[in-house]
């Protein structure tokens, strides 16, 4: 079977240029054709909230903002700056001024629009795609047909890639995905699925504007379904039909008969290790996305132009470790921009960070060809995730979850700190953040196997009445880093899943000290009388415990037995503490006072921080039958005292205790 590579999203990009007033993002704002001048209300600059409908965003900045290129009009306070407050305010914003004039697409660089319903077969034009560093490339496009209502909201355009440029990558690639597609300087679209086991020349675009409705409540997916087509070469045979496919499968069932699915995603990963990198793609699989080692991220300044046909990154990861897939940007309307053309985890809204990019290289190779390439500056947010695209804002970053790792090896004297961000997303973040935390445990071990850790988390959010800490000691024979952060997923499940409110979720900071020496024991003897226990009376339990390597000791643990707890046969447990429920939920949580239900968040705060522990001796009094557990009216059937110990413990012991008010 071909592996998810095969499938690769490509983009195509071009230099149609037409009037201000045909932005495709919103209604005309003038009736003019190319040309004519355009009216105002107002002889006024419209504010940021108060912007006349007759004026366009390029008729805003142009006329208004910079210098005007054509009269060498400038803007009032311009003229004013021969000294005083004016001249310190655009000092002060010259620099951003300025950043923004380059990161801003060229004035009336606003295509006219092709709908879908005018392509037809024969038709050419040209597509702009980045093939290395950040320089734009272009090659040729050649339409072959159009399969109507075939595409995840609307129809897709079958293509034909020519040109120089194309023929040295070895064809359409990974990270080409949303280059833009011009028919007759036109906007047409952008490059979203490839074909399997065919040629590589050979793809499909998404119709422009399915991508710009980019909006919530979108139906999703691709249509499956075999479509007909004029007929065409492909890989040396003639197709009359393509399978459309939501994945990639067996070959098709005809030999006139092509396979097209959408590109799997490649998520470049820097920082973690092998086992937490393969975690991951199991983790992300139903999502499409591949993760596989990347370059990381480079110094890139945020003012690189951004234009069609630009790299792009969407990350769900940055800083010491990061996580992002490469892209291309399809259509920019002021700081507006759509991208991809296909999802990238189509999780409608969403939070992730948008950077600038550049391509180091696009490798050819026999079953993909791809887009090695590093995300750079942070530039914008991703704020929709939809089939049939993405779509975000340049100049607005995204609220993103903050991971701080400091791990201490006391048998190598090292003592290493990593800090990363991961997108605020419920679904994402709980599996970025633990294996991100895994991996920067393995960098800074630099080995695998056995040890003990003492793990201590401080969890953070907006909504918190205060930070949430919890302290644990955990052993492994084989794999310390993986047993160290068990209960990290219990601790984003507090923070992103929990049943009660939002609680804003902003960080976790986890620090570790890691040796090889082992902290173990073994319960080894529990003892208790052999009398009949009297309701409020109390119990001595006497536990035994041999440490590893050590001698044992003994220590005798008191539980007192409620006044109107249930007479007849008690089982008394002693075990060893450990997780019996997930914090955040309303299921019951073990406590000294017994099970306690779970109805507030205040309540999973402290069913959290209070969770037994690894080095815990737990004591358990549990009435001993069914009509007991469903509990006499008031009675409680079931109290519990613990002893904490400074060994991860291990063992168990049952004994049957009688409970009467005979005398004795």
């Amino acid at each position: 079977m071909q592996p998810p590579w095969r499938m690769w999203w490509t983009s195509l990009n071009t230099s149609g240029r037409t009037p201000r007033c045909s932005s495709p993002w919103s209604r005309p704002r003038c009736s003019r054709r190319s040309g004519a001048t355009p009216t105002r209300r107002s002889s006024r600059p419209p504010g940021p909230r108060s912007r006349p409908s007759g004026w366009s965003w390029e008729d805003f900045r142009s006329r208004w903002w910079w210098s005007n290129t054509t009269t060498g009009t400038r803007h009032p306070v311009a003229r004013r700056t021969e000294g005083g407050m004016a001249k310190r305010v655009w000092r002060w914003c010259a620099p951003v001024l300025a950043a923004g004039l380059l990161l801003a697409p060229p004035l009336g660089a606003s295509p006219t629009v092709l709908p879908s319903t005018q392509i037809v077969a024969g038709m050419t034009g040209i597509c702009k795609t980045v093939i290395l560093g950040t320089t734009i490339s272009e090659f040729h496009v050649t339409v072959l047909g159009v399969l109507r209502n075939a595409g995840p909201a609307g129809d897709l355009v079958l293509f034909r890639a020519s040109g120089p440029a194309i023929q040295a990558t070895g064809g359409l690639a990974s990270g080409m995905s949303g280059s833009p597609v011009y028919l007759g300087g036109k906007l047409a679209g952008a490059f979203s699925y490839s074909f399997q086991f065919a040629d590589p020349m050979v793809g499909l675009f998404t119709p422009i504007e399915d991508m710009l409705r980019v909006m919530p409540g979108r139906a999703g997916g691709p249509r499956p379904g075999v479509y007909a087509v004029a007929p065409f070469s492909l890989a040396g045979r003639i197709v009359r039909r393509v399978d459309l496919r939501a994945s990639p499968g067996p070959a098709p069932a005809g030999p006139d008969t092509a396979v097209a699915v959408p590109a799997a995603t490649p998520l470049f990963v820097s920082g973690l290790g092998y086992q937490a990198t393969e975690e991951l793609a199991r983790s992300l699989e139903p999502m499409g996305l591949v993760p596989m080692a990347g370059p990381g991220t480079l110094d890139l300044p945020p003012t690189i132009p951004l234009e069609p046909g630009s790299a792009i990154a969407v990350a769900l990861m940055q800083g010491d470790l990061a996580a992002y897939a490469i892209g291309t940007l399809t259509y920019r309307d002021g700081d507006r921009i759509v991208a991809f053309g296909h999802p990238f985890t189509d999780q409608g809204r969403t939070e992730f960070l948008l950077a600038n990019a550049t391509i180091l290289q696009t490798v050819r190779a026999m079953n993909h060809n791809l887009k090695v390439g590093a995300a750079g500056a942070p530039v914008g947010i991703i704020s929709e995730d939809r089939p049939a695209a993405v779509g975000g804002t340049i100049g607005v970053l995204p609220r993103m979850f903050g991971v701080s790792v400091t791990v201490r090896d006391s048998d190598a004297g090292t003592n290493r700190r990593f800090a990363f961000q991961v997108a605020n997303s419920k679904d994402l973040a709980p599996v970025l953040v633990a294996l991100g935390t895994r991996g920067a445990m393995e960098r800074a071990l630099n080995r695998s196997g056995e040890g003990t850790a003492e793990v201590h988390m401080v969890l953070r959010g907006r909504a918190l009445p205060r930070q949430v800490e919890r302290s644990n000691l955990f052993y492994s024979e084989s794999d310390i880093a993986s047993r160290a952060l068990s209960e990290v997923p219990q601790a984003l499940r507090l923070l992103f899943e929990n049943d009660f409110s939002g609680v804003g979720p902003t960080g976790i900071s986890i620090e570790i000290r890691v040796t090889n020496t082992r902290h173990t024991g073994t319960i080894i003897e529990a003892e208790v009388p052999k009398e009949p226990v009297v309701p409020g009376a109390t119990i001595r339990v006497r536990v035994s415990i041999r440490p590893f390597r050590e001698a044992s000791v003994t220590r005798d643990i008191d539980l007192e037995v409620p006044a109107d707890f249930p007479e007849g046969t008690a089982t008394l447990t002693v075990r060893v503490g450990g997780h019996a429920s997930q914090p955040g939920t309303g299921t019951p949580s073990p406590s000294p006072q017994g099970l306690v239900t779970i109805n507030t968040l205040a309540d999973a705060i402290a069913a959290f921080e209070g969770a037994e522990k690894s080095t815990d001796v737990v004591v358990d009094l549990a009435g001993g039958s069914p009509r007991a557990f469903a509990g006499p009216a008031g009675g409680p059937v079931h109290v519990s005292t613990r002893w904490t110990t400074p060994w991860v413990l291990t063992g168990r012991f049952q004994i049957s205790i009688v409970i009467s008010r005979g005398t004795h």
